[in-house]
């Protein structure tokens, strides 16, 4: 299927749901805020389904873990609390939906804090034992403050950090692996520390986490269950000392970690580790005692400088709300949709910056889950993580008319990858909106794209000699080769047959330049912004072709990112990012 078939087809679906109800449901969860009211932790709380005597504080990894292993970590929490375990999900300060970034000085104490937060809500709720359970850098943090608390019962750790060194150096090595163009000339001086993968590990926080060892540790928690990756060695020494400090130490190794954490649109639950984790957690809390609640007062608004952040349930979808604080009703708003599978947060963390800065210039931002993404439930009867679907159409017709009642008349729908790809659509099917903000947009079809990132680089090889060679010894896969370019020139035919039709009056139903020429008519800004090499892009001026210039005095923007990659994953592009978002809603007035 071609780039521009994919779009009608698309189309089509869009209007046969435009009009049908969404079908809501209740969120399994609460999404909360803890400890200081000047610095809030972003936490879910699911309830067991009986009074519970336990809670399981689950700690994520960092960074692009985080992003990745949230699927797993939801799944963990959902069903913990079915096995009658009172369980909350933490944000560290400065990730997910808490408050702060990466830059913020003292990282590892604040990351400490926000599980002590947590704790200290768990227990307030009336549980008489609390086991914490983390993953990667997660599981060291967690390990450093149950050491120095006498309430909690034990710690769960999945493929533990035992080294911050070694941890640091696998960061680098990875971020090397990723090949990032660097920052173009001019461009502001980056502040001393390492990039991670699209997150950032500031000089002083590198030097903490270089500091954590576990193997050389004062204190430990009274239990400890080690689950090790089967595809690595044990951590045989740490464990020796956990034993030569008294600890109760249960090990296991077991698969699953790889799968939790590939790219979000491809993990898999790792259900050995959950199980193993449950039954563990339940043996734990075998003769736990329920204690008088204090019920610590959970705020359901996060006050961040400038702006201010609710969690929301819309028409049964998980999101939240970013306003200004000076509590003004915004006339205008972004719905940022999810960015193929990743959660409400964007990738990289980039939708909380962005809606940060727009609120504070006052724009209403909604960052939203569709149905099973992120933190919203799959629709009864239909998979989680599934990306493009026909029922996103009503749902995100239901955001876009939830900010109208919060007293915003100009909407503008925005996203990176599929995010991007239904707001075009979405507009296209003829949601009045005033723009729509396209990152990268993506292609539920991704035959076309891969053909022409395939093109690009066989014509860069022609000149290659040593990839000659690799053809004439029978090493390039040429059945893929042949494919790729077939679909290259029908896809280019179909162009060019769409550029005749315009011409003779009788556009056809896939001319996506026609489609765009009607937003503009309508009073639609588009903006596009493309990475510079996207292979989208690429398709994306062959398919408009001609009208491309016309379309851009008439108000469409068409920005272009030399040297970032599609989700922006080097921290100069993501800052890049965010102002022409920024820019784009400025131009709305």
């Amino acid at each position: 299927m071609t780039f521009a078939k994919t779009f009608a087809k698309m189309v089509a679906a869009f209007e046969r749901y435009h009009a049908e109800p969404v079908v809501e449901h209740v969120l399994p969860g609460e999404q909360v805020y803890l400890g200081r009211a000047d610095r809030p932790v972003a936490a879910w709380h699911y309830r067991a389904t009986k009074p519970a005597t336990t809670a399981l504080v689950i700690v994520p990894p960092f960074g692009y873990e985080a992003v990745s292993a949230h699927r797993s970590l939801r799944a963990l929490a959902l069903r913990a609390a079915e096995a009658g375990l009172d369980a909350w999900r933490v944000d560290l300060d400065g990730t997910g939906d808490s408050a702060g970034d990466d830059r913020d000085p003292d990282r590892v104490s604040a990351w400490c804090a926000s599980i002590a937060a947590a704790i200290d809500a768990a227990v307030a709720e009336g549980v008489g034992r609390v086991i914490l359970a983390g993953v990667r850098l997660g599981a060291t943090l967690a390990m450093k403050v149950a050491a120095e608390r006498s309430d909690v019962g034990g710690v769960i750790a999945i493929a533990p950090v035992v080294a911050g060194k070694k941890w640091l150096r696998e960061m680098r090595a990875l971020q090397g692996a990723l090949g990032l163009a660097p920052a173009p000339a001019g461009s502001p001086a980056p502040p001393e520390g390492d990039e991670a993968l699209g997150f950032f590990i500031a000089a002083p926080t590198r030097d903490a986490i270089a500091a954590l060892d576990l193997e050389k540790a004062d204190k430990v928690p009274p239990a400890v269950f080690v689950i090790d990756r089967d595809d690595l060695p044990a951590s045989d020494k740490w464990l020796a000392a956990l034993r030569g400090h008294g600890a109760e130490v249960t090990h296991a190794k077991l698969p699953g970690y790889v799968e939790m954490v590939l790219d979000a649109h491809k993990t898999e639950i790792p259900e050995a580790i959950i199980g193993a984790v449950l039954e563990r957690a339940t043996a734990w809390s075998a003769g736990a005692a329920a204690t008088p609640a204090s019920r610590l007062p959970h705020a359901r608004v996060a006050r961040l400088g400038d702006v201010v952040e609710e969690p929301v349930s819309i028409a049964g979808l998980a999101a939240v709300v970013c306003r200004p604080r000076s509590g003004a009703r915004p006339k205008k708003a972004l719905v940022l949709l999810n960015a193929g599978a990743v959660r409400s947060i964007g990738p990289n963390r980039m939708y909380v910056a962005i809606s940060r800065r727009c609120a504070a210039e006052g724009t209403l931002v909604v960052r939203a889950d569709l149905s099973g993404l992120g933190d919203s439930p799959a629709l009864l009867g239909q998979p989680d993580r599934v990306v493009y679907t026909d029922t996103a159409a009503a749902e995100i017709a239901g955001l876009v008319a939830w900010c109208r009642s919060a007293g915003a008349d100009r909407v503008v729908l925005g996203g990176l990858c599929s995010g991007g790809y239904y707001a075009v659509q979405r507009a296209i099917a003829g949601e009045r909106l005033a723009g729509l903000i396209a990152i990268n947009p993506g292609d539920p079809d991704a035959t076309t794209h891969r053909a022409t990132e395939d093109a690009e680089r066989y014509r860069q090889s022609i000149r290659d000699p040593e990839k000659w060679k690799k053809l004439l010894a029978g090493e390039v896969d040429l059945r893929r080769l042949a494919t790729s370019l077939w679909t290259r020139v029908t896809d280019r035919a179909t162009a060019a047959l769409e550029q005749v039709a315009r011409r003779l009056g009788k556009p056809l139903p896939t001319d996506i330049g026609a489609q765009l020429t009607a937003l503009v008519d309508r009073g639609i800004t588009p903006t596009f912004i493309f990475s510079g090499g996207e292979p989208d892009l690429v398709m994306f001026r062959e398919h408009v072709g001609p009208l491309l210039g016309m379309l851009e005095r008439a108000g469409l923007v068409l920005r272009v990112v030399d040297g970032a990659d599609h989700t922006f994953t080097p921290m100069w592009s993501q800052a890049v990012l965010v102002d022409e978002v920024a820019d784009a809603l400025r131009r709305l007035g």
